[in-house]
């Protein structure tokens, strides 16, 4: 469900989570998501220590986006309104209709309570009915066991493995290639 004002979108709400837009004061804590070796280690992006201006000119690109091939929300917790990640969906191909996901959850001592899961039913939502998208992508790293079986209980497909696609923690991982078509995830949805 979403709330506007005066026909602004503010907010998708679900159970436990708000999906909103990100505000240049998220800044701060996106950053050191970015920078926290913990953190990274999970991320697909880029890899890299991020400065304040690259983190800068990131929100600049991701607020100003005009391109229509990526949304991004912050994820607020409903229980305290701390922001607590990011989730977005990318590399939207409207012709094909279809996109990537990826999210996000920085805020450590929100981790394992349901948040994510939420996050992703309240964005899927809105890919499929808001956006008229038909399939949702992801790509995740064989050894992230915990988000490989989450997605898997929340009906992602796996379509291939890519072997020791990516260097991560000190050495090379597979990558496995996941996706939901719309009537999969509505099957679950009921």
């Amino acid at each position: 469900m979403f709330r506007r004002n005066q026909g602004i979108m503010i907010s998708y709400v679900g159970k436990k989570v708000r999906l909103r837009p990100l505000r240049h004061a998220d800044k701060a804590k996106t950053l050191a998501w970015r920078n926290d070796p913990e953190v990274r280690e999970y991320m697909l992006g880029y890899r890299f220590p991020v400065t304040e201006p690259m983190e800068e000119r990131w929100f600049e690109n991701v607020l100003d986006d005009q391109t229509q091939k990526r949304v991004v929300f912050a994820i607020e917790s409903l229980q305290d309104s701390v922001f607590i990640g990011i989730t977005q969906l990318y590399q939207i191909d409207w012709i094909s209709r279809l996109c990537f996901f990826g999210i996000t959850i920085g805020e450590k001592d929100y981790h394992r309570l349901g948040l994510g899961r939420d996050s992703m039913h309240i964005l899927f939502n809105y890919a499929f009915d808001g956006l008229n998208l038909r399939k949702i992508c992801l790509e995740v790293v064989a050894y992230n066991k915990a988000a490989v079986q989450m997605y898997r209980e929340f009906g992602f497909i796996e379509e291939g493995v890519l072997k020791q696609q990516v260097y991560l923690k000190g050495s090379y991982h597979d990558l496995i290639l996941m996706r939901l078509l719309v009537d999969e995830f509505r099957q679950l949805d009921q």
